[in-house]
């Protein structure tokens, strides 16, 4: 049986936190990563729009408060510690997650269990232009058919480095440990 620890990083969207920048970035301990990640999310927070969505983050949480997301960056807060979509410990982007409160509300963990999926959240965050993105519907579909568990250690096996066994990042075009071409990653980060 896997842990709660492995299951928090299946993301409620179909995300495997495991592979996340920010995820990797803090278990490496790499803290020019993080202080990269923090200036383009606080960049990313002046682009709201309109229906409260902030560009290359998941739809935003009914009622979350961005003027206080705002103030915590402006105090340099820690915000992007992070265990995992499930978890307690969760970075901003996902804190204001409304894929994480919608199966949270519907007493699920993951939309793999939702007889709506997938729906019209799904699709626009699978359509957002964000390339890791772009595979949350299969990723969904796969969960459904194996169960989460099998998903999750496929996930694990997908995001290592073939020559020294390293856990990569969705981004990592070179084990940051050996330094080996990766062939499965997402190529440039968007962000």
């Amino acid at each position: 049986m896997m842990s709660d620890t492995k299951r928090n990083l299946a993301a409620p969207c179909g995300l495997y936190c495991g592979a996340c920048m920010i995820y990797r970035a803090n278990k490496r301990g790499e803290s020019e990563t993080i202080d990269q990640m923090k200036k383009q999310v606080a960049k990313r927070m002046d682009q709201l729009d309109e229906t409260g969505h902030i560009p290359g983050m998941p739809p935003p949480a009914e009622g979350f408060d961005l003027s206080q997301l705002k103030k915590e960056v402006e105090e340099g807060q820690e915000y992007m510690c992070c265990e995992g979509c499930l978890s307690e410990v969760v970075a901003l982007p996902c804190r204001i997650c409304g894929f994480r409160s919608c199966a949270q509300k519907k007493g699920i963990t993951n939309c793999s269990k939702c007889p709506d999926m997938p729906c019209k959240w799904v699709i626009d965050f699978k359509n957002d232009g964000i390339p890791h993105h772009a595979d949350v519907v299969n990723s969904l579909e796969r969960q459904k058919e194996i169960g989460i568990d099998a998903w999750i250690a496929e996930q694990e096996a997908k995001w290592r480095c073939a020559h020294c066994g390293c856990q990569l990042a969705w981004y990592d075009a070179k084990c940051p440990d050996c330094g080996a071409a990766q062939k499965q990653t997402y190529g440039t980060s968007p962000f």
